[in-house]
């Protein structure tokens, strides 16, 4: 340390199980889908912030999952060095073994696979890779591990809720408060809900 970059603040990128919070309202739902596949999707899911958890009210739950799966089967999963490629390989054998051990859990446990789910290679010439398709799990309870842990890779597990308190419970039931993301068009519940979530940082109607 030098005395004269020393500061009073101190910021900690750590570990993460974002949640998104979408409410019944929300307008625009492609818009709150492409924002969440790219929160998770991105960077094959290893990302601190990357948003994990989609807790979305039960009155739009399904039409929100079926938004969400017309983008993610949009996304190019490839070679880390083409251009074209949107989510590459998982860093290591190692956090391959891990994320297919949580796709495996979920299997076991009896949760709904909407969409990927597959690790092996998405092209001869990659079987090298480690890989994993952009997954989507739904009727996953938030106490189990899929919502609990840090999976860092490409999976979204989908909860719902019923209310506002519901929500914000759900939310700040995790070991972590890294971020999360609000989606509705009011405006009022927005604010009350964002001082609610125990989290570093709260979007307001993105993810970014």
């Amino acid at each position: 340390w030098s005395s004269d970059v020393c500061s009073s603040d101190l910021a900690l990128e750590l570990g993460g199980k974002s949640p998104h919070l979408v409410f019944e309202d929300t307008e625009d739902l492609n818009a709150a889908a492409v924002a969440i596949t790219w929160g998770i999707f991105y960077n094959a899911g290893q990302t601190c912030h990357g948003g994990s958890r989609l807790l979305v009210h039960e009155s739009i739950a399904e039409q929100l999952v079926q938004e969400i799966e017309k983008v993610g089967r949009q996304f190019v999963l490839g070679d880390p060095l083409d251009p074209k490629t949107q989510v590459s390989a998982i860093i290591s054998e190692r956090q391959h073994k891990r994320v297919c051990g949580y796709l495996d859990l979920a299997k076991q446990e009896g949760y709904s696979v909407r969409l990927g789910g597959g690790t092996s290679a998405p092209a001869a010439g990659l079987e090298g890779g480690f890989y994993v398709q952009p997954t989507v799990i739904t009727e996953v309870p938030n106490s189990s591990r899929l919502a609990q842990e840090e999976i860092f890779g490409p999976v979204l597990s989908v909860i719902t809720f019923k209310d506002d308190q519901e929500a914000v419970r759900l939310a700040n039931d995790s070991e972590y408060g890294l971020a999360a993301s609000i989606w509705t068009k009011d405006i009022t519940r927005a604010h009350k809900v964002s001082r609610s979530v125990r989290a570093g940082t709260v979007w307001i109607n993105t993810f970014d």
